[in-house]
């Protein structure tokens, strides 16, 4: 009986060290294929998954692992390429349009300048006109938009008087803000020297003080400062109807304010955040009553 029990130990025994080791054989099996699915993400999907040992089921499911990530990486390969077709298809058409649009505004303007047009008339023209330029914005917005979007070019950075190139944007606002009555605080310290490239800073710039043009109800604001280590523009201006506007969706493509009365595409602030992100700065938007505030971190 001793000895029937005694193997009976040995038994049980041997039994719970073999289930031991398969826990921690399984446990270091488990953190390896983790280790190995970190590797994949790191390596853009591109490096497959390894096991290093033979268990049946492990082997299965890294060969499932390894199919899938097959897939997706071909999918995203796929959608890069449409977008790219697509971009270049967006470009040839904003290009088409732009062509036939300044040669007729071309036209109109010489109608205009004619004199012989009866009042009604010349009523028209002038809206016509309007439309026509507003057509020509559009495709100017979308021409230069898919340029940003598709564009591999690297940066041109360079060292930037961002002070004085700030007051000469602010400064070519005189008319449209004499013309509404606007009241203004403008902030702009001296001597702030950054590095960015040339063409996306000014692009930034000019949507900005576009933005501000379209939606300003009666005051308009810019600030620059030097923050310790950091740049901080920001652009203020005062809405009409605050509840019109959804913040948090002001840098999304085509999002506009309700009024429709107003021109522009939607896609001003919408540009503002891919050059910033290029540049590597934040941008962020605040609405504080009835004033719209767009800070940019550099």
């Amino acid at each position: 009986m001793e000895m029937i029990l005694a193997t009976a130990c040995e038994c049980l025994f041997v039994f719970l060290c073999a289930l031991l080791w398969k826990y921690i054989s399984l446990k270091k099996n488990i953190r390896h294929f983790s280790q190995e699915l970190e590797k994949l993400k790191s390596s853009d999907y591109r490096q497959p998954v390894k096991v290093t040992d033979f268990d049946k089921d492990l082997v299965e499911l890294a060969v499932k692992v390894n199919e899938h990530t097959d897939i997706q990486r071909q999918l995203g390969v796929e959608y890069e390429e449409r977008q790219k077709q697509l971009g270049t298809v967006i470009s040839g058409i904003s290009h088409d349009f732009r062509t036939p649009l300044t040669a007729s505004l071309g036209y109109l303007q010489m109608i205009e300048k004619s004199g012989e047009l009866s009042d009604k008339n010349a009523e028209y023209l002038t809206i016509v006109m309007q439309k026509n330029k507003y057509l020509k914005e559009l495709s100017d917005e979308f021409f230069e938009l898919t340029k940003i979007e598709n564009s591999n070019d690297e940066l041109q950075l360079e060292e930037v008087n961002l002070s004085n190139l700030l007051t000469e944007a602010v400064l070519e606002q005189h008319s449209w803000i004499a013309d509404k009555n606007i009241a203004t605080d403008f902030e702009i310290s001296d001597g702030i020297m950054i590095q960015a490239d040339v063409h996306c800073l000014t692009r930034i710039l000019n949507n900005l003080m576009s933005n501000a043009q379209k939606y300003t109800s009666d005051s308009f604001g810019v600030k620059l400062k030097q923050d310790g280590n950091c740049v901080v523009l920001c652009v203020s201006n005062t809405i009409a109807d605050s509840t019109s506007l959804d913040v948090d969706r002001v840098f999304e493509p085509f999002y506009r304010m309700d009024a429709r009365t107003e021109g522009g595409s939607g896609l001003g602030l919408y540009v503002v955040k891919l050059l910033c992100d290029r540049l590597g700065w934040s941008v962020k938007a605040e609405l504080n009553d009835n004033v719209f505030t767009a800070t940019i971190l550099i």
